[in-house]
């Protein structure tokens, strides 16, 4: 059986047109530990433009948590939040 992808889209965020994930700026942080992705995350949402969409990868299971506990406490919106297998996939825009 295979598993099939999860995705978790913010209740009031979702779109009424869909951003384009694919032109994300990606980050790659599959296999760093916790906090690591997290800290990945951060730092390129300070230097992409305001409005950019990022989107991280990650392995780690406690990113799941982490980021969702992240939006939630900064007020940054987590748009889009999926698990396929052993990976994680983050989109979130760049705030001014």
């Amino acid at each position: 059986m295979t598993a099939q992808p999860m995705t978790v889209f913010a209740a009031d965020k979702i779109p009424s047109k869909s951003p384009d994930w694919a032109a994300a700026v990606t980050v790659d942080a599959r296999d760093l530990p916790c906090p690591q992705p997290l800290l990945a995350l951060r730092r390129a949402l300070r230097e992409q433009p305001a409005g950019a969409l990022v989107r991280v990868l990650a392995t780690d299971p406690a990113s799941w948590r982490d980021f969702h506990s992240f939006a939630e406490l900064s007020g940054q919106a987590l748009l889009r939040a999926e698990h396929s297998g052993d990976e994680f996939s983050y989109w979130l825009r760049a705030l001014p």
